[in-house]
C-alpha cells in the first residue's frame, strides 16, 4: 500500500465508515480495495446474507477512496467530491465478507468516472458498480 494514498483516503473517510465497519486494503494512485465484514446489523432477514444497502455503501465508499487518491496535496483547488450518480447491479447474495475494488476509469478537473467490483469471502463478483463524482474546485 502507498502510504500517501492511505493517508489521502484516511484524510476522506466519514464516520458512517466506521459504523458499517469498512476497512481499508489497499490503496495506489486512481486504485482502492476495501473491506466490510459481516456483521449482524448488516444481515437481511436471512442472517448469512449481507443487506444491499450495506454493499452499496461499500461501493460508494470504495469508488468515492479511489476519486480521493487523485488528489495532489499541493492543489490548493482541489474542494472535495461528490457522488452524482450510484449503480450498483447486484450479481449473487454476499455471504460473509465483501471486499470492493474501485478504480477510477477517468477522471477530469471537474467529474470523475469509476467502477466497483464487490466480490464476497470466496473471492465470487457479487456487484458491480459504477459511479460518477462532481469534483469541487475553488476558483
Amino acid at each position: 500500500m502507498d502510504p500517501a494514498m492511505a493517508e489521502l483516503v484516511a484524510a476522506d473517510q466519514i464516520p458512517y465508515w466506521s459504523l458499517l465497519g469498512i476497512e481499508l486494503v489497499d490503496a495506489e494512485r486512481g486504485h482502492v480495495t476495501l473491506r466490510l465484514p459481516m456483521g449482524k446489523e448488516l444481515a437481511t432477514r436471512r442472517p448469512d446474507v449481507m443487506h444491499g444497502g450495506a454493499i452499496a455503501s461499500l461501493v460508494d465508499a470504495a469508488s468515492g477512496s479511489a476519486v480521493a487518491t487523485l488528489r495532489d496535496p499541493e492543489d490548493e483547488t482541489w474542494a472535495g467530491h461528490a457522488t452524482t450518480d450510484l449503480n450498483v447491479s447486484y450479481l449473487r447474495a454476499v455471504r460473509g465478507e465483501a471486499t470492493a475494488e474501485g478504480r477510477v476509469l477517468r477522471a477530469g478537473r471537474t467529474t470523475g468516472f469509476v467502477a466497483v467490483e464487490v466480490r464476497d469471502e470466496s473471492g465470487e463478483l457479487a456487484a458491480a458498480g459504477r459511479v460518477t463524482y462532481a469534483i469541487a474546485r475553488r476558483s
